[in-house]
């Protein structure tokens, strides 16, 4: 489904995306406001300048011997005031030195403007707007001029990405990249700038790009879908790699409503999930989005309680209290129920797991593993790939599991790729560190673009879904996110995604 403006941009794009990424289908495109911050940089620039006459006279004699200014006042027949001046400008401008005994002297930056004909360079604060993506973090190579305001970009039927980031910070910014943009925006050359002095924050205003469209992807036996970024034919590596960040690190939703249709859920990548153990775990799922949908409203409405003064209104918000509770408990039984049926099903082989579950489900795995643990991740990162995963498979390798990781979606080329390959490897250092070669044996890294995210323990489990396993810990914090995987430990299960691991590390 494509959205109907700009019409041929989203159609190019769609078509794009559809050549360049074979093994999905196309599920919409549309165009969006992709957030960018216009902020104001101070620049020190040497700029080409002519110094005066009676400068360029005076600087001629003292190339020839070092005078003090009486002396060249009288060889040039002038009043001491303007060779005083001549004398000042010279020395602000580094063309000239005054020697302990007041004499002049010319530098070799005073030779060079000599040499080029009494012009030279001096250093100059000029002020430049430059635009700064919150997402990818770098100074982008388009006009802050043609960026949208936000009224602009919802009238015109744009889904506005979330901006995901904060205002620049003066170490952020990459003298090269500003020195590019200079180049061709202010027709500076990159040359006459020395540095970036200061960035005017408050002045920073939230704006949008109007020249990038969305493509929205699933695949078959994939839980969840795939975004790439294009601007016309040219397919955006940075943007695209921060769009899989955004929707998999930070939860953000990247999809209009009319296009926001479930993937398919991790229990449907199974082929041997019955019809009603489908039903019983839609239904898990709906009865837990549920509970943790009241769980926000209870937390809501006791804040509002604190709050309240008004006799009736706190009355008011105490019986919403009440009902509430009601619900939850209400959701709770179905959950529950719909979880007992399942069991009692499958004999307690399948499960949904939930968000909070996947950390101790990995430490589980790691240490039960007997003679093979697989670990596929999109990312990995300090947070979840901590010491306590580091030592846990450490111990697993020395007691002779083969531990196998895949991990590495987005880590080719870019300043996005970077970030994600330095986290991945600086977490993949620590638990090699101190190890030794055979324990290293036991272990096999492969960075892969992939999007996948599961796990095998020997024959006893696997898990599959939408969790980043060595990235995320799942926590219920201020960064709490919902993800679901499902439990197997169906031998057929299993199987399958041994095959699957097979093609990622052959």
């Amino acid at each position: 489904m494509v959205t109907n403006e700009p019409e041929n941009e989203v159609r190019i794009a769609a078509a794009r995306a559809q050549r360049q990424f074979p093994d999905y289908e196309v599920a919409a495109a549309y165009p969006v406001g992709w957030p960018v911050y216009a902020v104001r940089l101070a620049l020190t620039v040497y700029a080409v300048g002519d110094i005066s006459t009676v400068a360029s006279f005076v600087l001629r004699l003292a190339g020839v011997q070092p005078m003090a200014p009486a002396e060249l006042g009288r060889l040039l027949g002038l009043p001491d005031q303007f060779v005083a001046g001549a004398a000042a400008e010279l020395l602000q401008k580094e063309l000239a030195a005054q020697r302990p005994d007041l004499k002049l002297e010319i530098t070799e930056r005073g030779r060079q403007a000599l040499a080029d004909g009494g012009r030279t360079w001096s250093p100059q604060r000029k002020y430049m707007p430059a635009p700064f993506c919150p997402i990818t973090r770098r100074i982008l190579d388009i006009r802050v001029d043609d960026l949208m305001y936000p009224d602009v970009a919802e009238k015109n039927g744009r889904f506005v990405i979330p901006a995901a980031g904060d205002k620049p910070r003066l170490s952020e910014l990459r003298i090269d990249d500003i020195k590019e943009y200079a180049r061709y925006e202010e027709d500076i050359k990159p040359e006459e700038i020395t540095e970036v002095a200061e960035i005017h924050n408050r002045d920073a205003r939230l704006r949008y790009r109007n020249d990038i469209t969305v493509v929205k992807m699933t695949a078959p036996g994939r839980n969840s879908p795939t975004f790439a970024a294009y601007r016309g034919r040219e397919f955006l590596e940075e943007e695209t790699l921060a769009l899989h960040r955004l929707a998999d690190e930070s939860g953000v939703n990247l999809t209009p409503d009319e296009f926001a249709a479930s993937p398919s859920e991790p229990w449907l990548q199974s082929r041997i999930t019955t019809r009603d153990e489908e039903s019983l775990l839609a239904a898990i799922n709906d009865a837990d989005r549920a509970v943790g949908k009241v769980d926000a409203d209870i937390s809501a409405t006791q804040a509002d309680q604190e709050e309240v003064q008004d006799g009736p209104e706190k009355a008011e918000l105490a019986r919403r209290l009440q009902q509430l509770e009601t619900e939850k408990a209400e959701q709770a039984h179905r959950l529950a129920e719909a979880e007992r049926m399942l069991a009692e099903q499958t004999g307690g082989a399948t499960r949904l797991i939930k968000t909070e579950e996947h950390r101790p489900l990995l430490l589980k795995a790691i240490d039960r593993a007997q003679s093979e643990l697989t670990l596929v991740s999109a990312w990995i990162g300090p947070d979840a790939f901590d010491r306590e995963l580091c030592h846990k498979l450490r111990q697993a390798m020395a007691r002779g599991v083969q531990v196998r990781i895949a991990w590495g979606l987005g880590t080719r080329r870019g300043a996005e790729s970077d970030r994600n390959r330095t986290r991945g490897e600086a977490a993949l250092r620590e638990l090699k560190h101190g190890a030794s070669k055979d324990l290293l044996s036991k272990l096999t890294d492969k960075r892969i673009e992939t999007h996948e995210k599961f796990i095998i323990c020997d024959d006893q489990f696997c898990a599959w879904g939408s969790f980043n396993w060595l990235s995320y810990r799942g926590e219920v914090d201020q960064g709490y996110r919902r993800e679901t995987s499902f439990y197997s430990e169906r031998l057929e299960d299993i199987a399958l995604w041994k095959r699957n691991a097979t093609t990622l590390f052959r």
